[in-house]
């Protein structure tokens, strides 16, 4: 008995292992349920499964197009916020999610966020032109413009950021249940 059992636990471990080799969410998953994400009831959940499910749905950005207009702005709001929280403007406009750059202000704009969305313009302004989409000009292009002034601003916007004048969650959240129809 011992030995069947042990048996069905290598066939678990080995098929198990296979399955999270996929890394992919499956349909049936929480986060890929749109009735299991509507029905959240704490903002700070809902906005994470939200993010979560946009992710998976766009190959963690890697195809922005079946976004609708409503998810994009979701999309690059959320992407800002995480860059910005864990290593700042600098480390958004270094990484693939500076390709939003130039939609920023648009978006924050979009939820309501216009404080956040001033930050953003001053964030973008030391850049003193369109910032290029891909990711190697734009490294590229700041490094060339690397200099103590352009880190100080971004410094500073880092620092107004984390001052949170906008209560993101809630314009967050609002946008989301104003634009439900465009979430799938």
């Amino acid at each position: 008995m011992g030995r069947i059992i042990s048996i069905v636990l290598v066939f678990t471990l080995i098929f198990g292992l296979v399955g999270c080799g996929q890394n992919h969410v499956t349909d049936n998953s929480p986060v890929n349920n749109m009735e299991y994400i509507w029905n959240l009831t704490d903002t700070n959940e809902f906005i994470v499964a939200m993010t979560e499910h946009l992710d998976e749905k766009t190959q963690y950005g890697e195809d922005m197009s079946v976004l609708s207009e409503a998810e994009r702005i979701f999309y690059i709001t959320q992407t800002l916020e995480m860059e910005v929280t864990n290593g700042g403007f600098s480390q958004f406009f270094y990484n693939s999610s500076g390709n939003f750059s130039n939609e920023l202000v648009g978006a924050f704009t979009a939820i309501g966020a216009n404080a956040t969305a001033a930050i953003c313009q001053k964030a973008t302004s030391a850049f003193g032109c369109d910032i290029p989409v891909d990711r190697d000009e734009r490294i590229q292009m700041l490094d060339k413009l690397g200099s103590d002034s352009i880190d100080e601003l971004l410094e500073e916007c880092d620092n107004a950021f984390f001052a949170y004048e906008d209560n993101l969650n809630e314009l967050t959240y609002n946008f989301v249940m104003k634009n439900k129809e465009q979430f799938t």
